[in-house]
């Protein structure tokens, strides 16, 4: 029952998203582009191990790219479910949906899934442009302990994305939870330079964004090669957000949807 519901909400998607191929070409394009602009960026750095970079290897261009490849996953986990949400009511589906025995932890994954599968696959368009057209090397990366802190990773940007549906199917707009963290992580979640060029407050409060640990093990794992044992300290930071944030969103989603349906605003747009 819950695969088949859960394909269902992918099969969806999958077919809406074939309908935008223009779209599809013009993202593959920005990507390149993106990459690009961060390896001419490493060429007028220059080529000397810099020392803030000497824990993820010494080089911009690896570190960078790895910032924002999985960056992209935080985007996805603040959008795709208050975009879902906004679709079906736009569509007037979504009260019908919320009404169906489909249990809503069920709903707000299935909703989300096709955006991370997505998202995946652009970061892996991000990896393989870098080191296929720009040269980037990873000769020590640990792929299990990547995985480890990529599963981690996606869990907890989509803790946050459950959130911001709450907020948006309440309030429709001005959603400030996507900004915050959004906002902080531009500037606090190490995606263009090493936290540690921060000042000591700017350093602590980057330990509150769930960006921070997660870019921090990822780099650990595929520059250094670090075993999960290593990289325990992020991993950890990672499963501990889940485990608080999760449970709620779960619940102000719950009294979002409770809320609407009060005063019949479920499907308004």
């Amino acid at each position: 029952m819950i695969a088949r519901i859960l394909f269902a909400f992918l099969w969806r998607d999958v077919r809406i998203q074939l309908s935008y191929r223009v779209e599809f070409v013009l993202n593959l394009l920005s990507i390149l582009f993106a990459v690009g602009t961060f390896y001419f960026v490493s060429k007028l750095i220059g080529a000397a191990p810099l020392p803030d970079l000497a824990a993820y290897g010494g080089a911009y261009f690896p570190f960078v790219l790895i910032g924002v490849a999985f960056s992209t996953y935080q985007g996805v986990g603040l959008r795709s479910l208050a975009q879902s949400i906004r679709q079906e009511q736009y569509l007037g589906t979504l009260e019908p949906v919320l009404s169906s025995p489909v249990r809503l932890p069920l709903f707000l994954f299935a909703s989300a899934q096709w955006d991370f599968l997505y998202s995946t696959f652009e970061v892996g368009v991000y990896l393989a442009v870098g080191i296929l057209v720009f040269g980037a090397r990873y000769p020590h990366a640990n792929l299990a302990s990547a995985f480890v802190m990529l599963a981690l990773t996606l869990s907890s940007f989509l803790s946050i994305g459950v959130m911001s549906a709450a907020f948006i199917l309440r309030y429709k707009r001005g959603d400030p939870v996507a900004w915050i963290v959004g906002t902080a992580s531009e500037l606090l979640g190490g995606v263009y330079f090493p936290i540690s060029v921060l000042p000591p407050w700017l350093k602590a409060a980057s330990l509150l964004v769930p960006m921070t640990h997660a870019l921090e093990g990822l780099r650990r794992a595929a520059l250094k090669g670090d075993s999960l044992w290593e990289v325990r300290g992020p991993a950890m930071s990672l499963a501990a957000f889940t485990a608080l944030v999760m449970p709620l969103g779960i619940w102000l989603f719950r009294r979002s949807l409770d809320a609407a349906r009060r005063d019949g605003s479920l499907g308004h747009y």
